[in-house]
């Protein structure tokens, strides 16, 4: 009766054992299905961390892998600066290709189950955040919004070489978008001495558009290369020192234009420019008599070559984006 007894209370013990251990071994493959749906965002970054720094052909991929570093954790605030870098050609890249890569190395991955929980072993690349790395990044972030915060609205010019040959001058420049701009100029010198038998007059006018050459995104506007086309004409009148006098009764120049422009403070720059191309006038001759003028001869001149040259100082004008 006891052995009867002993052998019931064993059976008894054993399905309950047996029994407790299939449910907590179903509670755990529970837990492997969940884990291995759901991929942390850490890891994913850490991935993609890991998968940029080993590919040379990712977009400012020094610039990437800074950011990732500064703003990991922040992941929302660190998806909308990769967006913003460089028009998003970055991010456009790490989606086509590097994004495609993780999901194909997670689906290669067999996780090790310790009692039943799922680790991916020695799949997580070490990363350490050095304080120095940081500092850079944080230059990078605000030179972009400074950049970003103003933009050039108008330019007011002077040419110092029609300083120099006594003719006062202005010009303003209006960009439209980051590569064209419209440059209108006038001088007019108007001087005048009858006893010294002395006039320098001049009235002149002209517009000129232009191309800006190179990588617009990265330069202010109005500074760098440029090539233009122009159209100017005006009338004048000189006689210097008792000579013969040339009055013109209309000039004109057309041609092309070749500059650069080179930024020397946040509202100052120099520009040098030089033009080439056709000119025509119609003038008559005269000569001083008792007070009195004497025409000679009129006459007609076409020139083809240099038309005019600049080393303008310009005032850059900002305003807010």
């Amino acid at each position: 009766m006891a052995n009867r007894t002993s052998i019931y209370i064993i059976l008894v013990l054993f399905f309950l054992v047996t029994g407790r251990v299939n449910v907590v071994a179903e509670v755990f493959v529970k837990k492997d299905n969940v884990g291995e749906n759901q991929i942390s965002p850490q890891i994913e970054w850490l991935e993609v961390y890991r998968w940029v720094a080993s590919d040379t052909n990712v977009p400012d991929r020094q610039d990437v892998l800074m950011l990732i570093r500064y703003h990991f954790g922040n992941f929302e605030r660190l998806e909308k600066l990769l967006r913003y870098l460089d028009g998003g050609k970055p991010y456009a890249y790490i989606t086509q290709h590097i994004l495609p890569r993780i999901c194909k190395w997670q689906a290669t991955q067999e996780p090790l189950s310790v009692i039943g929980l799922p680790l991916l072993a020695g799949t997580l690349p070490t990363v350490e955040i050095e304080p120095k790395s940081i500092v850079p990044a944080t230059v990078i972030v605000e030179k972009k919004e400074e950049r970003s915060s103003s933009k050039t609205v108008l330019a007011l010019k002077n040419n110092l070489l029609y300083d120099l040959a006594l003719a006062p001058n202005i010009e303003i420049e209006l960009p439209i978008g980051r590569r064209w701009s419209l440059n209108a100029e006038y001088k007019c010198p108007w001087w005048l001495n009858s006893r010294r038998s002395f006039c320098y007059q001049l009235l002149s006018g002209g517009l000129e558009m232009r191309c800006w050459l190179g990588n617009r995104r990265n330069r202010n506007r109005l500074t760098g290369h440029f090539l233009g086309v122009y159209a100017e004409g005006g009338r004048y009148d000189f006689q210097f020192g008792g000579e013969d006098g040339y009055q013109g009764k209309y000039y004109g120049a057309a041609g092309l234009t070749y500059g650069y422009s080179r930024q020397l403070a946040r509202h100052l720059a120099i520009e040098f420019s030089l033009g080439v191309g056709y000119l025509t006038t119609e003038y008559r001759k005269y000569s001083l008599y008792e007070g009195d003028l004497i025409w000679k001869t009129s006459n007609q001149y076409n020139f083809i070559g240099p038309t005019k040259a600049k080393i303008s100082l310009v005032w850059l004008i900002t305003g807010r984006r």
